[in-house]
């Protein structure tokens, strides 16, 4: 009996065997990089002299604030005069006003960047959106909402979302190994077909066998390079309560930075695997009423940032360190020809500008990295209350989702001038 076999059967053979993600990427060519992005949030907004870049283009000074970044500043772009619009002021009309581009507080919510765009590469990873929160958070304190304007809450425990990707050990390959796994079982049952298959069937299925072996030496070259051991969580931290609001090893003061940096890591090495394309690192609360001992300040960021003094300048100032220290990590990844930070675009926001006067106006926004997408870095940019919904934009274009507008932008679409130079 002379059997046949159809591509769109060979296609579904390969889905049945859990390798249609690994077809995707296979399909995108050697050495090619997909886009990421990271969406970095830190609280209380900041003070504007201590904050924004002094001078344009290429031509600037970095004040106090804002001076752990000038070691990368070759790397960022430094945003002003960018607004947030529409009613709902404060702390919490901020954080909800920050990515989803919509009025605020008590206004009708949208879905945020964060998730709309996980939701577009949904198919292409294996975790659509990676939304990490540093400490526990507040019900009504979120960044994240999804297609129904319905708060997405996040990952608090890194050690939780460690296990969530990696599973229990650093450098676990188990998914990689099961997909080589399947894909052995299925040459096998290919190769018992093809004795069966007349000469011109012979021919076709062997260009179908020749493209699974060549998967299957990919998929052998990422489980044993692509994502290799590394030591995470070298200092043993623990979590030893499920209610992480009542575990006195997560909120010791002392362990604020231990923390971000264990959920930087994992964040990082699911960029660097693909494991998803999209990560929310939110580095505190819209109200930040913990005392961080690393920074120096006996102060609350939130106590501080109504004072505006020198505490809140000093705490700022240690996120600031972290957020250079996420570029640096970035770049010293290497991603196909290039590094990690050449193909994502970093975004960092506030819930409000000036900290004491809770305004959204002149906000405190960032980008860093994005080379691979056009990003022209090394620059002061200074616009005059321009909706920060074209920044939203830009950065939805830059991960290749063409859209024109999004959340409350129907009076001023379009993306961002001037960011590819």
């Amino acid at each position: 009996m002379n059997l046949s076999i159809k591509r769109r059967d060979f296609l579904k053979l390969a889905g049945a065997t859990g390798l249609s993600l690994s077809f995707a990427r296979l399909a995108q060519g050697a050495g090619s990089s997909p886009r990421r992005v990271i969406f970095v949030y830190t609280p209380d907004g900041a003070i504007p002299a201590q904050w924004h870049a002094q001078g344009t283009g290429t031509d600037f000074t970095l004040p106090a604030m804002t001076q752990p970044l000038e070691r990368v500043r070759q790397h960022c772009i430094f945003l002003s005069g960018l607004n947030m619009v529409g009613p709902g002021g404060t702390h919490e009309g901020g954080v909800i006003k920050l990515l989803t581009g919509t009025g605020g507080q008590n206004s009708t919510l949208g879905v945020s960047l964060d998730h709309y765009l996980g939701q577009v590469f949904k198919t292409q990873t294996i975790r659509p959106h990676l939304n990490l929160n540093i400490v526990p958070i507040y019900t009504d304190k979120h960044i994240t909402y999804d297609n129904n304007g319905v708060p997405v809450v996040p990952e608090m425990n890194p050690l939780a979302a460690f296990d969530s990707l990696f599973g229990a050990s650093a450098g676990d390959s188990a998914r990689a190994q099961r997909r080589i796994s399947a894909l052995d079982h299925s040459l096998s049952e290919l190769n018992a077909l093809r004795a069966r298959l007349g000469t011109t069937e012979k021919v076709k299925l062997d260009t179908h066998l020749d493209a699974l072996r060549e998967l299957e030496q990919k998929l052998q070259s990422a489980a044993a390079e692509s994502c290799p051991a590394w030591n995470f969580n070298p200092t043993g931290f623990r979590v030893t309560r499920t209610a992480l609001w009542q575990n006195p090893e997560f909120m010791d003061a002392g362990r604020m930075g231990t923390i971000a940096d264990l959920h930087t890591d994992v964040a990082i090495h699911a960029l660097a695997c693909d494991l998803t394309r999209v990560v929310t690192l939110k580095w505190n609360n819209s109200v930040h009423d913990n005392v961080i001992k690393e920074a120096g300040s006996p102060m609350t960021c939130h106590g501080a940032s109504h004072e505006a003094g020198q505490d809140f300048v000093t705490i700022k100032a240690w996120y600031m360190e972290r957020f250079a220290r996420l570029i640096e990590r970035l770049q010293a990844t290497p991603d196909g020809g290039g590094t990690l930070l050449d193909n994502t675009l970093v975004f960092h926001g506030s819930c409000l500008a000036n900290g004491s006067w809770h305004n959204h106006d002149d906000m405190p926004f960032i980008l860093a990295g994005g080379a691979a997408g056009g990003m022209a870095t090394g620059r002061s940019l200074k616009f005059s209350g321009v909706p920060h919904n074209k920044l939203l934009v830009s950065i939805a274009r830059f991960m290749g989702v063409n859209i024109n507008s999004f959340g409350d932008q129907d009076s001023s679409p379009g993306p961002l001038s001037g960011l590819s130079g």
